[in-house]
């Protein structure tokens, strides 16, 4: 080994050694795949999910269907025991897709898509992979999509500007759904992403007429986040206003009215949806409406339950179809949407030019005039005089 090193410490050789049966030591051994436990890898990957995701409930619910599913499998005794990763193949995950395929939707008359059946498989191949990354099991097995055909297709559900002025009614009308009508109204008037207008801070992100949705010091992602120009309808609605655009108004202990950030407004959005009459009967996992019962609460007599038809993420694609109506350019309508790329610095700085998206406002604002047929709830100052507040400012009320 040689003799000793400076100063009386050890050889380097001596050194170098431990080091390296330290490390071997230290090193995971890697499960074999026919004794590595799938559902124990779930476990892992859900935990790892609940730390870095802001909406792990996705993860959670295709999770839960793949367990289901599992237990039919072990039933119908095509899975002895486990399942292990070794039981995963490609005819395991095409009995899972058809086996999806044939179950109901929540949506009465319709099944599972293929959307859903492609974020489930998804999910089992970031376990697997995770599993792998980390050095748990040796390998990952490949793990299928849907077929293109049951790809999911373009988003074709809209709301017309009748739904539309119905959405905003109802959303004004109660103090608890404020933030989902400026929510709307920023959405409807900029076509940005549903994210970044729930973290829109209008003391970082407005100035000198625009918005700026990727905030300073956010690095810009594949969803990229624009710079759109407040379009004349939103503007008073933003008038004055400060911190989050969207917060709730609720109460403290002490009855006093505050207004607090929320990471969503699918509850509320719902709820409006219901009120506009944008809804239909809710099914079970089998596909039966369901109903509640008399005597629940104050419910004198049976009613059916209803679920809001469309999503928040519905108005992106409503004036995305609005502005190509009206024959807005694609290259302003990608721009605002955040699907143009950045490229050379005569792009960086188009937002400065004062006929930047122009033709896109201009689609905006003929958009809200065709809203207007059907009510003024989205007009700021053309309301009656009792006013109230809003985030520590006035608003006028409907």
């Amino acid at each position: 080994m040689g003799g000793r090193g400076p100063q009386g410490q050890p050889p380097q050789e001596a050194i170098d050694a431990l080091a390296q049966h330290y490390a071997a030591w230290r090193k995971p051994v890697a499960v074999p795949l026919a004794q590595a436990s799938v559902e124990s890898l779930f476990v892992d990957w859900l935990a790892h999910v609940e730390k870095n995701n802001a909406d792990p409930q996705r993860a959670r619910d295709a999770v839960r269907q793949w367990l289901i599913f599992f237990e039919g499998e072990r039933r119908a005794g095509r899975i002895t025991s486990g399942p292990y990763v070794s039981d995963i193949n490609r005819a395991l995950c095409q009995r899972y897709i058809d086996w999806r395929k044939a179950q109901p939707s929540r949506k009465a008359g319709h099944r599972i898509s293929g959307a859903t059946i492609s974020r489930e498989l998804a999910a089992i191949r970031a376990t697997l992979r995770h599993a792998w990354e980390n050095e748990i099991i040796p390998s990952a097995p490949f793990i299928p999509d849907v077929s293109e055909k049951d790809r999911p297709g373009p988003k074709d559900l809209i709301y017309t500007p009748q739904q539309v002025a119905r959405i905003l009614e109802a959303a004004i009308r109660i103090p608890e759904r404020w933030h989902v009508h400026r929510f709307v109204m920023i959405m409807l008037s900029t076509h940005g992403r549903g994210e970044a207008i729930m973290e829109l801070d209008l003391d970082l992100q407005l100035r000198d007429g625009l918005i700026y949705f990727n905030a300073p010091g956010r690095a810009q992602t594949k969803k990229r986040r624009s710079i759109v120009p407040v379009a004349p309808t939103l503007a008073p609605w933003l008038e004055g206003e400060t911190g989050k655009a969207i917060r709730y108004r609720t109460e403290d202990k002490d009855g006093n009215v505050i207004f607090r950030d929320t990471a969503s407004i699918k509850t509320s959005f719902e709820a409006c949806l219901i009120e506009a009459g944008i809804c239909e009967q809710a099914v079970d996992a089998d596909g039966n409406p369901v109903w509640i019962e008399a005597g629940r609460g104050s419910l004198s007599k049976r009613r059916p339950k209803m679920r809001g038809i469309g999503s928040p993420n519905t108005l992106r694609h409503t004036i995305a179809t609005e502005l190509h109506k009206r024959g807005v350019p694609d290259a302003q309508i990608d721009a605002a949407a955040g699907h143009a790329g950045v490229g050379t610095n005569k792009k960086n700085y188009r937002h400065l030019r004062p006929d930047y998206l122009n033709e896109m406002i201009e689609g905006v604002e003929d958009f809200w005039r065709e809203v207007g047929q059907y009510t003024t709830a989205h007009l700021r100052y053309q309301r009656d005089t009792n006013v109230v507040a809003f985030g520590g400012t006035a608003r006028r009320r409907t």
